[in-house]
């Protein structure tokens, strides 16, 4: 059985992006601007599409939702979809408040803190490295693999994730 399961952001992502968006967008205007006054019109449009590529690579690859289903876990995002299949899951953990996982003690490897998400590698003490697919962080789950690193995922209703895997989601 298909279990689809949202991931909506929480009221700071929501904050940071648009933020994030009309910073990308007045930098754009700005760049326009100038190039309308006579300046360097190949350094306006690198830096405008610089500008853009970056808008549009973090709104490609945060998880639009969960897909769990017979064989898996999957995070559904614009470009692809990244399956964990159940047999490669050594157990699944909930975040709880007390232990924060993108708390003040995590560090950004690579990716996105913020925009859209929590989306990229991360590390912080106590678990280690991980790979993040985060929208709400209070709302977090670690799935925890026999080989590889642990990926953190988010979902609207965590309440409904949890039991289905307990259930025997995973078998």
């Amino acid at each position: 059985m298909k279990t689809i399961y949202e991931c909506s952001q929480s009221k700071m992502v929501k904050w940071i992006t648009a933020i994030f968006i009309l910073a990308m967008v007045l930098g754009v205007l700005t760049e326009i601007y100038y190039v309308s006054k006579g300046t360097n019109v190949t350094e306006a449009i690198i830096v405008s599409a610089i500008l853009l590529a970056v808008v549009f690579s973090c709104f490609f690859v945060f998880p639009l939702y969960i897909i769990s289903d017979d064989e898996g876990i999957g995070i559904r995002t614009l470009l692809r979809t990244i399956r964990v299949p159940y047999k490669d899951i050594d157990h699944i953990e909930r975040i709880d408040e007390k232990t924060p996982l993108l708390g003040a003690k995590t560090i950004r490897l690579f990716g996105i803190g913020g925009v859209f998400g929590y989306i990229g590698f991360f590390r912080t003490k106590g678990i280690g490295t991980f790979c993040s697919y985060v929208t709400d962080a209070k709302k977090a789950f670690l799935i925890y693999r026999h080989k590889g690193l642990p990926i953190a995922i988010s979902v609207t209703e965590p309440d409904e994730f949890m039991p289905y895997y307990m259930k025997g989601g995973a078998k």
